[in-house]
């Protein structure tokens, strides 16, 4: 599947060294204001070549409309935009065409399709993942038309065996983004950087987690069983590459889940803003969990890659986090309301 979403929906396309990767966002209501800057700015904090701690790729992503928008304002037609490759440096990865990596989709992916393209991993490469953040810049600009009170801020937790301490409420993407690793606990952020740094030199990689807070959601957005949403964050989230595990709840939540129920439940937003399946007015908190980058010196001596792409993973979890949101306010007003 290559399309995320019901209502509210984003098709992607292109491979990480072919000429342009792109969206098609269909559903947006019509009247959106919605201009490429808001995109870029979004693309801007994902682009690959920000610091020395992550790929040395130096790609510009100047995000193009191609459709659905008039006047700085959606259609409530198709929205499609691309993103062209002009950094691309395939003669690296050659050895990749018949060696596989371990902890990568090479060898699944030969399998299942008989066929693949190994250039800086194709349609596998963490790249694809600003056709994401192109769908979140659109969703976010919609939910900003229709529900202004939602916030959605993530940022770095945990590097290697460095955990961060938990920010106080009312953080912002400035804060967020005002270090390098997109780390705000001052304490730590530094070492964690010369972490990447080290691992980056010796061609190794380095794990973690990424925190999603949200503020002002809707009571009871979600579905009661099967389209609750904690499982469609769960399924957002999962569907990013290096992703393996979700973990709904406060920072605290694995320490505290050995507790006697009295004790648990005693806790104010014990639950992370989710109570059966729907949303309960609190802030709520996800923490993904990444396993180290499976592309090493090693295997692409000459590609470019991220040691840890935890940094550059922040605005695209916070993009997967809008999208759902938005389709579910889609769902939610489609609803008839009790008089």
């Amino acid at each position: 599947m290559n399309t995320f979403g019901e209502l509210f929906r984003l098709t992607t396309f292109g491979e990480s060294h072919g000429p342009a990767l792109g969206a098609i966002l269909d559903g947006c209501p019509a009247g959106v204001p919605l201009t490429r800057e808001q995109i870029q700015v979004a693309l801007d904090r994902r682009r690959p070549g920000q610091s020395t701690i992550t790929t040395a790729r130096s790609e510009p992503d100047q995000v193009e409309i191609l459709s659905g928008v008039f006047e700085d304002k959606t259609l409530g037609t198709p929205i499609a935009a691309i993103v062209r490759n002009t950094n691309q440096r395939s003669v690296d990865y050659e050895k990749l065409k018949a060696e596989d990596r371990p902890g990568h989709a090479d060898a699944v992916w030969r399998e299942r399709f008989k066929h693949r393209d190994h250039r800086g991993g194709g349609r596998t490469s963490g790249r694809e993942t600003l056709c994401r953040v192109i769908g979140g810049a659109i969703a976010e600009a919609y939910l900003a038309r229709d529900v202004p009170s939602i916030r959605t801020v993530a940022y770095v937790s945990q590097v290697g065996n460095l955990v961060a301490a938990v920010p106080a409420p009312g953080l912002t993407r400035a804060q967020v983004d005002a270090h390098a690793t997109r780390c705000p606990d001052a304490a730590i952020r530094d070492e964690m950087s010369q972490r990447i740094l080290t691992a980056k030199e010796a061609g190794d990689s380095l794990g973690g987690a990424i925190d999603v807070r949200v503020e002002g959601l809707p009571v009871g957005l979600g579905e009661p069983i099967f389209g609750k949403l904690k499982a469609r964050i769960a399924q957002a989230l999962g569907s990013i590459g290096a992703v393996t595990g979700v973990v709904w709840g406060p920072p605290d939540l694995l320490e505290r889940i050995g507790q006697p129920g009295i004790q648990f439940h005693a806790v104010k937003d014990a639950y992370g803003g989710i109570q059966g399946g729907l949303a309960n007015g609190e802030p709520m908190q996800i923490r993904t969990f990444f396993k180290p980058p499976a592309t090493l010196q090693e295997h692409a001596k000459g590609g470019r890659h991220d040691p840890c792409i935890m940094p550059r993973a922040v605005p695209v979890l916070e993009a997967m986090v809008s999208l759902v949101i938005a389709d579910l306010v889609l769902h939610l007003n489609a609803r008839p309301h009790a008089p």
